[in-house]
């Protein structure tokens, strides 16, 4: 390829990055370059007009300043991201409150309706034996199983209609497993000590190491995931039987109720017309060590759970997921596997928008209505050393997740082709209203937090260095109208974190009550993190901190590092050992 030929290619990918220097650029014009013009002096005044002016002071004619042109699209821009900046914690108080309810119904189910869930549709069922055919197919990967080729062979029996959840457990250097890495040091023997461990509580365990050499594949979890995927795709042979398959991705440290796959197996079998091209989210929860981490790290984490919280409202169409979630193996082919290259460091949300317009903005999303439960980053440090280290490790997790940003770019060359082929296309037409929601989410998680911070510093340092009667009347209405609108959102927040601490008690408890009646309760000790109003009072004002230092700040740094490498150097970050993170 030329290099001519590559420009496109280099701006559709660093298309965040672009519009934040387009951002920087209109803030220097409209605020410190461009000076306003007077507006027209006022028509000559008839005689009878001067005589009835007699005696009024000049100043009674003081002439008013026009924005110039670039002000006009600052006044324009700024208007507009603060009122969507506004929508979004309306939006997240009506989807935090509507979850809470459900939740609480669904965990005051009796365990008799959850284990008809967990058989529907035919319990008499159960006890079937799902049979599947061996077929690899994947040349070149190194996989080890507990079960021999010959004890997972036979085809599914399809007037049963049984489900085969597929877990898989993607990382790079963590304490647990299952996609792993070639290229890190002892990752065959950790896999090997995992599976005898937990051989007897799944029909079927095992690993893949993915080669650490191959062209275009970075080092980390989203191309250890794509590795994964084709050797259980290789097992899983034919249409119907792929369409029963269930893959479910979780992070190394996600705890899932049995409720998770109970929900999953329902809604699957209750709407046939779209099993086949439905991801299945679950909203994620900070409830098992938040008690033993910084207030900013806390909030941070508080506030990234909102963020996904935020599209599990009534209604919602679109609702990328963060950490966890779940597709049949038959939509995995639709939309061509994951990703392994630089552009799907977050690969949820990649492979959500990957799945998104390989169905032509049909993609169906359902809510699971079983909380995925996370662990808030923490080292081993104490005092304030541990303090900052634990700070230091969120920033670093934030750089990653932000790093995502590509992703934005990836949906702008998606929806471009998905464009051009509706033209030539006699059939269907993309559904545009799912896509636009879609661009308005992109625009919430890439662009509106760290474009709303800049436009904040711009505008409280020209109020302070400008004389009030050198600025505009529009511009200086447009900063004081903005003011108001930060102050409602501020409110909104607030409301949010009061909303969440309900959220966060029904969560923790059921999952705590869970695992007492499994017995697993012991195992756990110190993973329950309850909230308390006297304990979190701080959070409630922490957040616009949280917020720039974990959210604005590395995006930007990650939007600058963008222009000249795409690649991230993947570091994990610490989180609890093994002993509070065991998954049920």
């Amino acid at each position: 390829m030329s290099y001519l030929a590559r420009i496109p290619l280099w701006c559709t990918q660093r298309v965040t990055s672009l519009v934040l220097v387009a951002l920087w650029v209109l803030i220097y014009i409209a605020l410190w370059r461009d000076r306003p013009r007077p507006s027209a002096p006022p028509p000559p005044q008839s005689k009878i007009s001067s005589w009835l002016s007699k005696g009024k002071k000049s100043s009674d004619h003081v002439v008013a300043l026009e924005p110039t042109n670039a002000q006009l699209v600052f006044v324009c821009y700024t208007l507009a991201a603060h009122i969507l900046g506004l929508l979004f914690p309306m939006r997240l108080l009506w989807a935090t409150r509507s979850i809470t309810k459900k939740l609480n119904k669904i965990f005051n189910q009796s365990h008799a309706t959850s284990d008809v869930l967990l058989n529907y549709p035919n319990p008499a069922d159960a006890d079937l034996e799902t049979k599947l055919e061996t077929g690899y197919g994947y040349d070149g990967y190194e996989s080890t199983s507990s079960y021999s080729e010959s004890d997972s062979v036979t085809e599914v029996d399809e007037a049963n209609e049984l489900i085969l959840h597929a877990i898989v457990i993607p990382n790079y250097k963590e304490d647990v497993y299952l996609a792993m890495e070639a290229g890190e040091s002892g990752a065959s023997t950790k896999a090997a000590v995992l599976m005898k461990e937990f051989a007897d509580q799944f029909r079927e365990i095992g690993y893949t190491l993915h080669p650490s050499d191959l062209p275009g594949e970075a080092q980390g979890k989203s191309s250890n995931l794509c590795w994964a995927a084709k050797h259980v795709n290789g097992k899983y042979l034919g249409g119907h039987m792929k369409r029963n398959v269930i893959v479910t991705v979780i992070d190394s440290d996600s705890h899932l109720s049995s409720k998770y796959f109970s929900l999953i197996n329902g809604m699957h079998f209750r709407y046939p017309e779209t099993a086949e091209t439905t991801i299945y989210v679950p909203p994620i929860i900070f409830d098992r060590n938040a008690h033993h981490v910084p207030t900013p790290v806390r909030v941070a984490d508080l506030l990234w759970a909102g963020a996904g919280l935020s599209g599990h409202y009534d209604t919602s169409s679109i609702c990328p997921p963060t950490s966890v979630y779940s597709l049949p193996l038959s939509l995995v082919d639709q939309a061509g596997g994951w990703d392994a290259g630089e552009e799907a460091v977050g690969e949820d949300l990649h492979m959500y928008v990957k799945c998104f317009f390989a169905l032509d903005g049909k993609l169906t999303t359902r809510t699971v209505l079983s909380p995925a439960s996370q662990s808030n980053v923490h080292t081993d440090g104490k005092g304030i050393r541990g303090f900052f280290r634990d700070c230091k490790a969120r920033y670093r997790q934030a750089l990653r997740h932000m790093w995502g940003a590509l992703d934005s770019g990836y949906v702008a060359k998606c929806v471009s082709k998905m464009w051009w082929r509706s033209l030539g296309r006699s059939g269907g037409r993309p559904h545009w209203g799912n896509t636009m929601v879609l661009l308005h989410r992109m625009y919430e998680a890439h662009f509106l937090p760290t474009h709303i911070t800049f436009l904040i510093i711009g505008g409280a340092i020209y109020t302070v260095a400008v004389p009030a009667e050198q600025i505009p009347p529009l511009l200086q209405q447009t900063l004081s109208i903005t003011a108001y609108m930060r102050l409602m959102s501020i409110f909104n927040f607030g409301m949010f974190f009061y909303l969440y601490e309900g959220y966060h008690y029904v969560c923790v408890k059921g999952r705590e009550e869970e695992m007492v009646r499994v017995g697993l309760a012991d195992r756990m000790s110190g993973a329950f993190s309850y909230r308390t109003m006297g304990k979190n009072c701080l959070d409630y004002c922490f957040f616009p901190i949280a917020g720039v230092a974990f959210g604005s700040v590395p995006t930007t740094v990650a939007l600058l590092c963008h222009f000249w490498t795409l690649r991230l150097v993947y570091k994990v970050t610490k989180k609890p050992p093994s002993a509070v993170s065991t998954p049920a």
